[in-house]
């Protein structure tokens, strides 16, 4: 049988828990041995790492490891300038998108000018329809595969 809060006491040991989850990892530790003899031989290993002498680095692969930073730096500066560049064409589109509404709007007017120039008037008794026919007559008029046909 093994213990639930063994895949936690990494976290414990990292620092990773919150306050109040550590202090009750803390109390359990005290009371679980599986977590215990856990949370030693991570303790060891971290020892065991810590006291290991550290490789030397030839000089022909440090010499490559500075060519390489002096490219990504380059890189860095390109991608700085690509990253104003996008700013730049979001604002212009923003810009261009406010400038569409207000355009549009002033459109709007032009639109309800051109409605009203096209509409017929409103029947007058009188006149008995001659308008309405008159500007058939004219509308069929400006059609190319139709011949005009004179009012009735």
């Amino acid at each position: 049988m093994g213990c639930d809060k063994t895949t936690q006491v990494q976290a414990y040991y990292d620092g990773e828990l919150p306050p109040a989850e550590t202090a009750s990892m803390r109390t359990h530790i005290q009371a679980c041995a599986e977590c215990r003899d856990l949370l030693t031989e991570l303790k060891q290993l971290s020892e065991l790492v810590a006291s290991a002498p550290l490789a030397e680095m030839p000089a022909q692969t440090f010499a490559r490891l500075q060519g390489n930073w002096r490219e990504v730096v380059g890189d860095r500066a390109v991608m700085r300038i690509a990253s104003w560049l996008t700013a730049a064409a979001a604002a212009i589109l923003v810009g261009a998108l406010l400038l569409g509404r207000q355009a549009t709007t002033e459109l709007a007017h032009v639109s309800t000018w051109q409605t009203a120039a096209v509409m017929a008037p409103p029947e007058d008794p009188s006149t008995g329809g001659e308008l309405v026919a008159v500007a058939q007559w004219m509308a069929s008029d400006l059609e190319p595969d139709q011949q005009p046909q004179p009012p009735q």
